[in-house]
């Protein structure tokens, strides 16, 4: 066949090319499992072959010795599989199966059956010896149908709504334009330059597009990726926002019913009083539901309202809006603190005093609660989880001191020892065992979750912030072995 070197250096430029875009694409393909890479590439391959037939080195005779034999007919028969795949690929990079759905289908169907009837034809002319037969058949029948299906389809592709249409079309345009050019000048007798120097031409016009297009359908596919993964954080961000702006709500509501408290009082009008006292029974039941949040006992905010509610009805109006004041204070404080990681120990603490005032009231003010820190301490520079020492209070009057009725005693100590801060919390109730029995002779026992939240917000707190807080629990006993109160040693270090 054609045989200068120009005609030569086109052949394995084009060819080396199409074995590269088939490496290429099976790679991407393999990364990403984009079908569209799978076909491309396979059409490639299938191109590659193809070509492989027309390697310039053959001789004429050698040449026209394999078009003529019973094997002549896998010239045509590659051409029909690397146009498939080539089809193939157009309908997958345009979406075909969304824009266009019947006709997708009906693509689908026609390339089996063309498939399956040109593996006969092929079959049958390598046994028959006639590959004739073929070529007048890839003539006159694939060529006319390809082509007006390859039209159909360039001009329904005008209606796609993106840019991607654009590269099929001028890519298609240029490899029909170029391939046409090839088969009109295969016909003449003038075969300079040689007929296959326009198919390559129009092959690698094709290819540039093509890569060019599938480049953008990359960088739209990352874009849309991008796109998704920012609504999420939006959503994400849009709950925190909403979350926040109800415990602003909550507190909100809190201070409004204390306002209107207040003026009710102001103006002695008893009707107003009583719907007060039927909003706040409400606001019992939205509380209730809050204590989660705010990690309180549901029972002390039942309690504490209703002991400010026995002041209204008695008329001690000084000493229910004393203690209401105590009361939302303590909440407002609860709420700011559930909305940090953590707090300074001083601020704990304060929180710590406000809870005990509240429940002294349930206790008639029994209670002898006492705070002392030592002098080198200085509290409001060390980090603690919110409340993490009110469910050992808790713990303390509900299990230790509330059977007792007198000298009850609740001691916090902060002192610094070898550079460790520790709070020690005494009481001097039943202790744990005379507790653990008595729970054990309730019908109905319910699970105590308030250590395990301890030790579980404990081991989040030192991941975190690197540190090696932790606690322990001393039951007290006096020299007959009688149990006169527990001690919880925290160590912050």
């Amino acid at each position: 066949m054609e045989g200068n070197t120009g005609f030569f250096l086109l052949w394995s430029f084009v060819t080396s090319g199409m074995l590269t875009l088939f490496l290429l694409s099976m790679l991407i393909y393999w990364q990403s499992k984009q079908r569209v890479f799978l076909f491309y590439g396979l059409y490639n391959i299938f191109l590659f072959v193809y070509l492989a037939t027309k390697i310039p080195y053959f001789f004429d005779e050698i040449y026209t010795q394999y078009i003529t034999s019973r094997y002549g007919a896998f010239n045509y028969y590659i051409q029909i599989i690397y146009n498939s795949f080539l089809f193939l690929f157009y309908t997958e990079f345009l979406n075909f199966k969304k824009y266009f759905t019947g006709f997708n289908r009906f693509i689908i169907k026609y390339l089996w059956i063309q498939f399956f009837i040109a593996s006969l034809l092929f079959i049958y002319s390598a046994i028959s010896a006639k590959p004739n037969i073929f070529h007048d058949i890839y003539i006159f029948g694939f060529m006319p149908i390809i082509t007006t299906i390859t039209a159909y389809g360039l001009y329904i592709s005008f209606k796609i709504p993106n840019k991607r249409r654009y590269f099929i079309i001028v890519g298609v345009l240029f490899y029909y334009f170029f391939g046409y050019i090839a088969i009109y000048k295969s016909s003449g007798i003038d075969y300079q330059p040689p007929p296959l120097t326009y198919y390559y031409i129009g092959i690698i016009l094709e290819s540039i597009i093509f890569m060019i297009g599938l480049g953008y359908w990359v960088k739209v596919l990352y874009l849309e990726k991008i796109k998704s993964q920012n609504n999420i954080i939006e959503q994400q961000i849009e709950k925190q926002r909403l979350k926040e702006a109800y415990q602003l709500e909550l507190e909100t509501k809190l201070s409004k019913q204390k306002k209107e408290l207040k003026e009710t009082l102001k103006k002695s009008e008893s009707d107003r009083l009583q719907s007060i006292t039927a909003a706040f029974e409400k606001e019992i039941t939205l509380l209730k539901l809050e204590s989660l949040r705010s990690q309180m006992n549901p029972h002390f905010i039942f309690n504490a309202l209703n002991s400010i509610k026995v002041y209204f009805i008695e008329n001690e109006k000084e000493k229910a809006i004393y203690y209401l004041n105590k009361f939302s204070k303590l909440i407002r404080k609860i709420l700011e603190s559930s909305r940090a990681d953590s707090i300074t120990l001083e601020e704990e603490l304060d929180i710590l005093k406000l809870y005990m005032s509240i429940e002294n009231l349930r206790f008639q003010k029994k209670i002898d609660f006492t705070i002392n820190i030592a002098p080198e301490v200085n509290v409001a520079t060390i980090k603690t989880p919110a409340l993490i020492l009110q469910p050992f209070i808790e713990n303390a009057l509900w299990h230790g001191l509330s059977l007792q009725t007198e000298n009850k005693e609740i001691e916090i100590l902060v002192t610094n020892e070898k550079d460790i801060v520790k709070i020690s919390i005494r009481d001097n109730g039943m202790g744990r065992e005379m507790a653990l029995e008595r729970k054990s002779k309730k019908k109905y026992n319910k699970e105590s979750l308030g250590l395990k939240f301890v030790n579980e917000r404990l081991e989040n707190f030192n991941k975190k912030n690197e540190t090696k807080y932790s606690f322990k629990i001393i039951d007290l006993y006096d020299d007959k072995k009688n149990p006169t109160g527990t001690l919880i040693e925290f160590l912050l270090q």
